[in-house]
């Protein structure tokens, strides 16, 4: 019976494991005040968004206990002319994020990353969002507290900044200059390992097919 037995273990570790796009995490400010800001350049050309050390609570982190009161992180630079889209405007961003336990993205890396974006609104008012999806963008994401294998692209990060003052307005061919507030996401394709229960489930019913074969062939 044994020799049934090991081959089925066996085969039921060597199963492949299966990836699944999942949320990572969420998070948001602390503050009531607006901690984003973005600063048109002088010639009108170029945007950049900035948030330095803005209090968040994370409320969800996949596999992990919340984290209250972390520092976030973000600068953001426009690569192109702000197009208006009907009454949207859709500008693209590259730069990075942090999300840790100390400020300047010191202590545990809790998630960072790095990407190439979409930020988008509706023109005249208060909300506008910075999306990521890799493929098509890239995004490339990085934690200590989350292992590698789980932040594998297809993944995606998202910022909604709201309370946009004064509202979106373009300046010349960039986004215009703004304060706000912020929450944002960021999912992964998770990749998911069969529980040692499950496993051992697999082997007793090869097991059992096995002893059958046997008594047939008997």
């Amino acid at each position: 019976m044994l020799r049934f037995l090991l081959p089925a273990a066996a085969l039921a570790l060597l199963l492949p494991s299966v990836a699944s796009a999942v949320q990572i995490t969420a998070f948001g400010q602390t503050s009531g005040n607006n901690t984003i800001t973005a600063t048109a350049n002088a010639a009108g050309t170029q945007t950049t968004i900035n948030a330095t050390d803005a209090q968040v609570d994370v409320t969800q982190l996949f596999n992990n206990s919340p984290f209250n009161g972390v520092d976030f992180n973000l600068n953001a630079t426009s690569v192109d002319a702000a197009q208006i889209l009907g009454g949207a405007v859709i500008q693209h961003y590259t730069g990075t994020f942090c999300i840790t336990s100390a400020a300047g993205c010191g202590g545990t890396n809790i998630l960072s990353g790095s990407f190439s974006d979409a930020a988008f609104g509706a023109l005249g008012g208060q909300g506008l969002v910075l999306n990521v999806n890799s493929p098509p963008d890239t995004l490339n994401l990085s934690s200590s507290v989350i292992p590698a294998t789980d932040l594998a692209s297809p993944n995606s990060f998202n910022l909604t900044f709201s309370n946009v003052t004064p509202l979106l307005s373009i300046d010349n061919q960039t986004i215009a200059s703004f304060g706000g507030s912020f929450s944002g996401s960021a999912s992964a394709s998770v990749v998911d390992t069969p529980e040692p229960k499950s496993l051992l489930l697999l082997a007793a019913g090869l097991l059992a097919f096995g002893v059958t074969r046997a008594r047939y062939r008997a």
